[in-house]
């Protein structure tokens, strides 16, 4: 294995989206008396919002979130309050993991570095501002017109960088995410910070870890 360069998802291996998604559908579930958990209601959610980004290649990052809470509040009979924009207005509380700073600091001496995500600018500048890491390239959905697990996205990533696929990494949070990256024959590494059980028709990653900073291990 020669790894020159790495591609990172973004929501959820290299920042914490599911404290601030659990807030909003606390304030959900309870303003709405509702018996599902503010996190079965997020998963949910976020679920939704996947099955639209498979059925329909591209969906423009906030449009997507509002799809998806629109449906998942028919299904509970509950009507949307406009909690997208309170997500969207409070989407600053959103930090960095506490080891992935340092982490990206070692893995930038010796590799090319990118996020591949799917995201509109807006959201991921905000975030992003807490990282001071240069990246070498950032792909976000919203740009290039095509969301994750859409090939289009990864091809950019490949294109970019000047390598063969096989000597590109992926560090992927969701199984959506690590199957998209696969069928694009990168190198595929799933950050399982929520000790999911891999579903069948996910191919198997190279990698698994559970924090960021293990991947110093797995690639040296």
């Amino acid at each position: 294995m020669n790894i020159k360069a790495i591609n990172f998802d973004f929501y959820g291996t290299l920042v914490d989206w599911l404290r601030l998604w659990q807030e909003i559908s606390q304030t959900i579930t309870q303003s709405n008396k509702l018996k599902i958990s503010p996190l079965g209601f997020t998963l949910e959610w976020r679920k939704i919002q996947r099955q639209l980004i498979e059925e329909n290649g591209f969906v423009p990052f906030k449009d997507c979130i509002k799809s998806a809470l629109l449906q998942i509040c028919k299904k509970y009979n509950i009507q949307n309050g406009d909690y997208q924009e309170l997500l969207f207005d409070k989407w600053k509380v959103i930090d960095p993991f506490p080891e992935v700073i340092p982490t990206l600091n070692k893995l930038k001496i010796k590799y090319k570095l990118a996020i591949c995500s799917n995201s509109s600018r807006d959201l991921l500048d905000i975030c992003l501002a807490k990282i001071p890491i240069k990246f070498d390239y950032i792909f976000i959905s919203d740009e290039v017109k095509a969301t994750k697990p859409n090939p289009k996205i990864y091809q950019f990533a490949i294109k970019s960088f000047g390598y063969n696929p096989e000597n590109v990494l992926h560090i992927a949070s969701s199984q959506m995410d690590v199957k998209g990256a696969s069928n694009a024959g990168l190198v595929v590494c799933w950050i399982n910070r929520l000790n999911e059980k891999r579903n069948a028709e996910i191919p198997e990653p190279r990698f698994e870890i559970y924090k960021l900073d293990e991947v110093l291990k797995v690639i040296r």
